[in-house]
């Protein structure tokens, strides 16, 4: 009796394999404009949520039970290219994917917003550009940028013959001044004039 149980269950183990038999699908996943290999372009098996990507000679494969499939097969900057198939061979599917058109909007790039002096939480800060500081008079050949700041508001000379200068009240030791985003110590020149 036990053989006759250990029998059934063999054919039907037997038969349950056969009945799972196994096929690959594969193929070469190009452009469509130039045919170019497509390399890591992704193949979608829905119906199983499973998958695979295009090797770097744009070829895949995968082994899937028999069945119907919806596959898709996607790459960046191209258009999906969906396809059905009832899988009972081996099925080799060469794909050519669309090149997207996608129009973009434009882009405007800006030096500084347009409520920069109302979000900004800087106080009294100005900004001198090379164009305004070349149109000063120059003694000796080049313009004195440190005298050219004493034109600005709330800038006040220390005094006659000093290169010094005072802002809002403040002392000559507490002005900050930065090169290329690096503070300069003693910006000051000896008489203002060298």
């Amino acid at each position: 009796m036990k053989s006759i149980f250990i029998g059934a269950f063999c054919s039907l183990l037997a038969l349950s394999c056969l009945g799972q038999s196994k096929h690959t699908i594969s193929g070469y996943i190009k452009d469509a404009t130039n045919g170019e290999v497509l390399i890591g372009a992704t193949v979608v098996i829905h119906e199983l949520a499973t998958g695979t990507i295009s090797n770097v000679y744009g070829f895949y494969s995968i082994t899937l039970p028999n069945g119907d499939y919806r596959i898709t097969y996607k790459y960046m900057g191209y258009n999906d290219v969906q396809n059905t198939l009832d899988l009972a061979q081996d099925i080799r599917m060469d794909v050519e994917l669309p090149l997207a058109k996608n129009e973009l909007d434009e882009v405007v790039i800006t030096g500084r917003t347009i409520d920069e002096n109302v979000q900004g939480i800087e106080m009294s800060t100005l900004e001198m550009d090379i164009k305004s500081i070349e149109k000063l008079p120059a003694f000796v050949g080049e313009v004195d940028i440190i005298k050219s700041l004493q034109l600005l508001p709330g800038v006040a000379t220390v005094g006659e013959g000093a290169s010094g200068f005072n802002v809002r009240g403040g002392t000559v030791g507490q002005n900050l001044i930065l090169l290329d985003e690096a503070p300069v110590y003693q910006s000051s020149h000896l008489f203002g004039f060298f």
